[in-house]
């Protein structure tokens, strides 16, 4: 079991594809606990027993205290990551980060063109996720990379593969686009299913010429609804959100995964077992797109794809 760990609300850009469920129209935004609030989460999070716990947000550099958080938790055994926008690691940083116990950084490659980044972020980003990206190497710790596939990004899919790779990423995230959080007002960015086989395809190559990286989906592709042998240097998975991945919000609110705005209930003061035994996570994994899901032989390759996403396919 590993959890994703949002340890601030805050952000430095404004993606349009932001599926934090505080971006919603009419949500407030969480505050951010204390630094001796996020120790004493830090070590009911580590009685959990997680495997390892990705500290990200909101974007997680913007928290001074983010090394005392680490720290904590690699005090206690447990590894730990950071995934960030990028903006804000330099070497100072990342050494910091490094020193503290943090083992590894998730940076996306949103896109490779100025205006397609600008587009999906408000900014143009690609100087510094780059820079990021080899501050990362110079620490010493290991690199990974993500990239969310919308209806703006699609071609440069390809080229992000190859990117990450070139700037020493060991394996890379293709997260299709969800509506959520701010996402909800975006719908024109879901990738058509044709944009989405083209993207993976093109990936699958890339990926084939990228010898030593990894390169996976980090949200489910149906293959009843795409034909996956056509992507042999990719590797399809399956949700696990609410079985062996769970997200932990700002205040230490427990959810079954970044794109669900349900709470189950308080790491804080709750009982880890019992809220991931509840009724609610019951009725999350058990809903599959269709009946005969469970039945089908590709069923270990998609779970019956991302529970989020098959209201919009």
């Amino acid at each position: 079991m590993f959890l994703v760990w949002e340890v601030t609300a805050g952000c430095n850009l404004e993606c349009v594809f932001c599926y934090n469920p505080w971006r919603a129209e009419g949500r407030s935004i969480p505050p951010d606990l204390s630094t001796a609030g996020m120790v004493h989460l830090a070590g009911r999070i580590a009685e959990a027993g997680p495997v390892s716990v990705t500290l990200t947000g909101g974007e997680p550099l913007l928290r001074g205290d983010l090394e005392v958080i680490a720290a904590e938790l690699a005090g206690r055994g447990i590894p730990a990551g950071v995934a960030t926008n990028g903006m804000l690691l330099d070497d100072r940083r990342a050494e910091s980060l490094v020193r503290a116990g943090v083992r590894w950084f998730e940076i996306p490659v949103h896109g490779c063109s100025p205006g397609t980044v600008e587009a999906l972020t408000g900014r143009d980003c690609i100087k510094g996720t780059r820079a990021a990206m080899l501050a990362a190497g110079r620490a010493g710790a290991t690199l990974t990379a993500s990239h969310a596939i919308t209806s703006i990004n699609y071609r440069e899919t390809a080229d992000a593969v190859k990117t990450a790779f070139a700037l020493g990423a060991v394996s890379m995230a293709l997260n299709r686009f969800v509506p959520g959080g701010a996402g909800l007002d975006r719908l024109d960015l879901l990738p058509s299913g044709e944009q989405l086989g083209s993207a993976l395809v093109d990936a699958s190559k890339a990926a084939m010429q990228c010898r030593g990286m990894l390169v996976y989906t980090g949200i489910p592709v149906e293959p009843c609804l795409h034909d996956l042998s056509r992507c042999p240097g990719l590797v399809f998975g399956p949700c696990v959100c609410g079985s062996e991945k769970w997200a932990v919000g700002p205040e230490g609110e427990l959810r079954v995964c970044e794109q669900s705005p349900n709470v189950l209930g308080s790491m804080v003061t709750g009982d880890f077992i019992e809220m991931t035994s509840s009724r609610a996570v019951e009725e999350f994994r058990s809903r599959e797109a269709f009946p005969e899901c469970g039945r089908c032989p590709s069923f270990p390759r998609c779970g019956s794809g991302c529970r989020f996403l098959r209201a919009y396919l």
